[in-house]
Formats: C-alpha cells, sequence, structure tokens
C-alpha cells in the first residue's frame, strides 16, 4: 500500500512531459493522427458536397500554404538571377527618341508594404499621379465566398496588386485582381463595386463596354474541387453594370471541344483564360465584335463570336503557356510566348520567353524579335504583356523580372523601367498599360487625373 502511495505521488511531482507513454498510447495517437488526415483529405478534394464540414476540412488542409504564404512575406520579390539596375525609369539618351506616351504602372513599394498605381509620362518619367486603392472599402463591399480566394487573408492591402489598370475619361481607374472589379476616384476610394473572381486583363470593345476574364465563386460541375476554375468571359460597363457572364465549358462543350479539357487528368485549372482581345474593325477573318482567347493551360488561342456562340478558329501552340494576344491588322496577331516547358522538374521557360506574330492569310509564323528576346535573356514563367505601338515598336513586360520595355524593331531599347528596393532587389510588375496619345480621349483622361484635386481624408 505505501508503496503503492508513493509511486502516485512520485507521478504527480514528475514533469509532465518528462513522464513514460505506454507505447499502446503512441499506436493509438499515430493511427487516429493518420485517420483524421486521410478523413481532412478526403473531405477537402470535395468540399462544396459536405457543407460547413467541408469548408472546415479545407481551411485545414491550407494552414501549411497559408503559413508558408505569410513566411515569404506580401512583396513580391523576384526570384534571381537578374541583371541588378537602379530601380525607376531610364531613357536611352543614345538615340533622338522621345516617347509622347504614357504608362499605368504597378511597382510594389516596400517603404509602404502596398501596391501603387502610377501614371508615368514617358518623354522623361515623370510620375504624374498615384493611385492607393483603398482596399479594406472595396473588400466591404464583397460578398462571396470561394475556396479559390480569400479576400482578408489573400488581398489584404499588403498583397492586393491591381492588375491591368484601366484609366478612365474624368481619370479614374478600373483595378482588380482576383478580386472585385472596382471603379475608383483619384483618392483611391470606390465608386462602385461589382462581385466576384475578376483576373488578368481588362480590354474596351468597339461598343465602349469592357472583357475581363471571371471565375465563378464555386463550380456546379459534378465532381470537381473546390478550388476548381470555372472560368467565364465577363462584360461590364463603366457605370458598374455587369451585362453577361459566359462560361468556357458551355462554349468549348456547345462548340464540340469539350474534349480539350473533359479528356485529361484531372486539372483544377485546366483553361486558365488570361486575356479577351475584342476585335475593333471587321476583316476577312473576323468581325467587329468578335473576341480572341488565351488559355495558358491549354497553349491555345480561340477566335470566338459572342453573337452566334460559336468558336470560329483555335490553334494550340507553337506557343507554350502564353499571355497577351494583341490584333496587329486585318490579318494578323501578335501573342507573347512564356515558351514555357512542363515536366517532371515543374515549370520552366525553355531558354527564353518569344514573341510570336501569326498571319492567318498564309497560316505562317514569325518572330521578328528573336534574336533581341535571346540576347537580352527576357523570360517570364508566368504572366508577360506585349504591346504593338503604332511605328512597329512593342512594349514588353517581363513581369517576373520587374521590367517594362520599349524595343525598337531593330532590337534597340528606346526607355526601360525597373521595379526595385534601394537594395536593388527586383519587385514584380503587374500588367502595365501603355496610353497612346494619339487614342481619342487619352490626353483629357491624362489632364483629369492630374489636375482632379479631390478632398482627401
Amino acid at each position: 500500500m505505501a508503496r503503492s502511495e508513493s509511486a502516485a505521488t512520485e507521478r504527480r511531482e514528475k514533469p509532465l512531459l518528462a513522464r513514460r507513454v505506454p507505447l499502446w498510447t503512441l499506436v493509438l495517437a499515430a493511427n487516429l493522427g493518420l485517420i483524421l488526415t486521410v478523413a481532412v483529405a478526403a473531405l477537402a478534394r470535395s468540399a462544396e458536397k459536405h457543407g460547413t464540414l467541408g469548408v472546415a476540412a479545407m481551411q485545414i488542409a491550407e494552414i501549411p500554404d497559408t503559413i508558408g504564404d505569410w513566411w515569404k512575406g506580401a512583396a513580391p520579390f523576384t526570384a534571381p538571377p537578374y541583371q541588378k539596375l537602379p530601380a525607376g525609369f531610364r531613357r536611352n539618351t543614345l538615340r533622338s527618341f522621345v516617347d509622347p506616351g504614357y504608362a499605368l504602372i504597378t511597382p510594389y513599394d516596400t517603404k509602404r508594404g502596398r501596391a501603387t498605381i502610377q501614371l508615368i509620362r514617358l518623354s522623361d518619367g515623370r510620375m504624374l499621379k498615384e493611385w492607393l486603392p483603398d482596399v479594406a472599402a472595396i473588400n466591404a463591399r464583397s460578398h462571396f465566398r470561394s475556396a479559390i480566394v480569400d479576400l482578408y487573408r489573400d488581398k489584404s492591402v499588403d498583397r492586393m496588386r491591381p492588375m491591368h489598370p484601366m484609366l478612365l475619361g474624368n481619370g479614374d481607374l478600373l483595378i482588380h485582381d482576383n478580386t472585385p472589379l472596382s471603379r475608383i476616384d483619384g483618392c483611391g476610394r470606390p465608386r462602385w463595386v461589382i462581385d466576384g473572381i475578376f483576373h488578368h486583363s481588362l480590354e474596351r470593345a468597339a461598343d465602349g463596354s469592357l472583357w475581363i476574364p471571371y471565375r465563378l465563386a464555386r463550380s456546379n460541375v459534378p465532381g470537381v474541387g473546390a478550388k476548381f476554375a470555372d472560368e467565364a468571359l465577363a462584360q461590364v460597363d463603366e457605370r458598374g453594370r455587369l451585362i453577361r457572364v459566359e462560361r468556357l465549358i458551355e462554349i468549348f462543350d456547345r462548340n464540340d471541344l469539350g474534349g480539350l479539357w473533359r479528356g485529361r487528368p484531372y486539372e483544377e485549372d485546366p483553361f486558365h483564360l488570361n486575356d479577351i482581345e475584342p476585335v475593333l474593325s471587321s476583316g476577312p477573318y473576323w468581325r467587329q465584335g468578335d473576341l480572341i482567347l488565351s488559355l495558358r493551360n491549354m497553349s491555345l488561342i480561340a477566335l470566338y463570336r459572342p453573337s452566334t456562340g460559336r468558336i470560329l478558329w483555335t490553334r494550340a501552340g507553337p506557343w507554350s503557356a502564353q499571355h497577351d494576344v494583341s490584333i496587329l491588322d486585318d490579318h494578323r496577331i501578335m501573342v507573347f510566348d512564356n515558351h514555357v516547358s512542363w515536366g517532371a522538374a515543374g515549370r520552366r521557360v525553355d531558354g527564353n520567353s518569344r514573341l510570336l506574330i501569326y498571319d492567318f492569310a498564309t497560316d505562317r509564323l514569325t518572330s521578328p524579335l528573336a534574336n533581341t528576346f535571346a540576347r537580352r535573356g527576357i523570360l517570364t514563367a508566368t504572366q508577360g504583356r506585349a504591346t504593338p505601338l503604332p511605328n512597329g515598336d512593342v512594349m514588353v513586360e517581363e513581369t517576373e523580372r520587374g521590367q517594362l520595355m520599349r524595343i525598337a524593331p531593330d532590337g534597340s531599347l528606346r526607355w526601360r523601367y525597373v521595379s526595385a528596393d534601394s537594395a536593388g532587389r527586383r519587385l514584380w510588375l503587374s500588367w502595365s498599360r501603355y496610353l497612346d496619345p494619339n487614342d481619342p480621349g487619352v490626353l483629357s483622361a491624362v489632364k483629369a487625373a492630374t489636375t482632379t484635386r479631390e478632398q482627401c481624408t
């Protein structure tokens, strides 16, 4: 009896972590942990079928990713190697050319801990206007819930990076970043917000409406995961009206092309729509009102006619994981080809990215700046832009390396903008936009943006 009492006293006095644990307890805990892990994975795989329990499982499954994101920080630093250059705008003074245009750029300000939107005059690189979007006010107007994006976790003020902003006639901006589409005034305050997940390009059609890629907050396709990217084409206007939403799944199925995504191994992001290019004037191969679509994860470009619901033409490759399709004239398009190879080692650029021109009349592809892209080592595995300019130049955004360049047909640089911190560490850009002073309304919009004096509080 005395021994039993002595042993009990010893257990009470011994620190908890120093006590012996029976082997059966460890085995039971390991098995329970394994069962719990499998259960969470199964629920997260089809979270939409399990209601609140499925949502909880998805949140648990995302904990490692969330910790990893916060560990890396919010600033979008790019990984070396890259040439260290001074941050900011530099014009090639060896040439007499002076750019009469403007650019909207979205550099990340590490001192403020947030992305900004800047209107730059390209003749001298002077910043004429800066917008700081009120991200909290924009998010507060949103009501969607999705496993794809959580605005308060993924798109807080330090993490939201406005993508492909558009300047409007009165000096307001349209902005988005896998977020609601919003119109902000000169103080960054939202005038209106269209709720939903809008992403990538924002382009104006001939009728004045705007086309932008869109993702459904939750797909109704049977058997897919909660993060399945159910992509769509969204048409909106400047007053904040959502005119139409057309799902890619329905478009592809209607045109007997469903096998392009249904006939593959399961992929949560089978399309990855990244550019909708409206056709502004009719020609022998398209009509005004048609749309040219770029789908990264299919390496596919398609010509779509919304008025009939028909896909008129498709081509997969030789571009790979391409971004940004532009119409050059009535028979040619220009493609920013990321030139990515997918394999066991992951995703990488095969040599360098490319600028390709496809001619509908001859069914031929050319790459007029191939030597320039190779010599300068221009590459970006994701995103990237190429804007054709009236004199034959092209503005190229090397997104991942935080570099924006105007390149002449002979391959020389007209100017360069580098996004970097004071230590020379590069930061991503986020789809800059060239503003051509010859386009109707550009100069008046620039004037409105730079002369309006709102009372910002």
